[in-house]
């Protein structure tokens, strides 16, 4: 197949109520040549596959389907990696879409730069059940990259690491980057999207901003991983990706050649995902087990990785190391009291 300006992977399971609605987003008329539309179907046993190949059939030079056992979002992007045909590679989650003016804008970017990663914005759109998406109330979760971007320019990663943090709905990332560095993510696994962000940076050099929101990023909806009762219930998966970017952290610098601003920057990530599993231990109701738990976590982290450790910018973290954990009791009843 002809390298295309742009592959975006779709990973998907049993979306049948959203991946029209994602689909359909992505069939811009005058982009069809330019984008690579590849839909993972990840053992889907609703209308998924049906409703992924009315658009390959309609549309053969830019959608295409790929059928695979059940292997989770992490296995959904592996196999991205490997078919994607674009010069650069985007994830859109099969119940997420794009906005098609930001989205015609990103790839005009992308035909003329040549930068590692092309960052755009991304909003939060809340799904009440509205059936009309245009009546979802949306909110960015960052409003800039940092103060003083000038969009369109390519920076040294490097020169601004430590004023970033580039999430999955941000990135759009040389494909390349992620083939011939062998990414490769967990499956059977949720909260992979951090190993994603976070394995290709030793190879970036260069990052480019654009200021329009691409990525519409649904929440509320029934099933999502996010809610504090999944994280609870797959709290074994949240362990498992963090000893995984722990494991790839202490290869920095030795088996894998990193600089000491990716190297921070990367600190900092694995930082955001140790403070949301804490939010999870907070979440159970609080005993003196419950709570000698967290500080054996939280002193085997700061023994073992002091650059993650140090890297915290969570209050309810900072509150709890600087108490010697004295503030349990009440953050814990406040964590499960804003989860209720």
């Amino acid at each position: 197949m002809i390298e295309k300006i742009l592959t975006v992977v779709v990973p998907t399971y049993n979306a049948e109520k959203y991946l029209k609605d994602n689909l359909e987003s992505l069939c811009v008329e005058e982009l069809l040549s330019e984008i690579d539309v590849l839909v993972i179907n990840d053992g889907s046993t609703d209308s998924s596959l049906k409703i992924a190949q009315e658009y390959a059939d309609r549309y053969p030079g830019t959608y295409r389907v790929i059928t695979k056992e059940n292997g989770g979002h992490g296995s959904g992007i592996n196999w991205g990696i490997q078919y994607a045909v674009g010069k650069y590679f985007k994830v859109v989650d099969a119940d997420d879409w794009v906005a098609e003016d930001a989205f015609k804008k990103l790839i005009g970017m992308l035909k003329s730069s040549n930068s590692d990663i092309v960052s755009s914005g991304f909003l939060w759109a809340f799904d009440m059940g509205q059936a009309d998406k245009t009546m979802y109330r949306t909110k960015s979760e960052i409003q800039k990259p940092f103060d003083g971007v000038e969009y369109g320019k390519e920076y040294c990663f490097d020169n601004i690491a430590e004023k970033l943090y580039i999430k999955m709905h941000n990135l759009t990332i040389k494909t390349n980057i992620l083939k011939d560095n062998k990414i490769i993510i967990d499956e059977n696994c949720y909260y992979v999207d951090t190993e994603y962000i976070t394995y290709p940076i030793p190879y970036i050099n260069t990052i480019s901003f654009m200021e329009d929101y691409v990525y519409l990023y649904r929440i509320g909806r029934m099933g999502q991983s996010v809610g504090i009762d999944k994280m609870q219930h797959n709290e074994k998966n949240y362990d498992r990706v963090i000893t995984s970017l722990l494991g790839f952290f202490s290869k920095l610098g030795t088996e894998i050649p990193c600089t000491k601003e990716k190297r921070n920057y990367i600190a900092g990530i694995i930082a955001r995902v140790v403070a949301g599993k804490m939010k999870i231990m907070l979440s159970f109701p609080a005993t003196s087990v419950k709570k000698q738990e967290l500080k054996i976590f939280d002193e085997q982290l700061k023994s073992g990785y002091p650059e993650v450790y140090a890297r915290n910018i969570n209050k309810a973290v900072f509150l709890l190391r600087n108490s010697n954990f004295m503030f349990y009791y009440p953050a814990s009843l406040l964590v499960r009291k804003k989860y209720r």
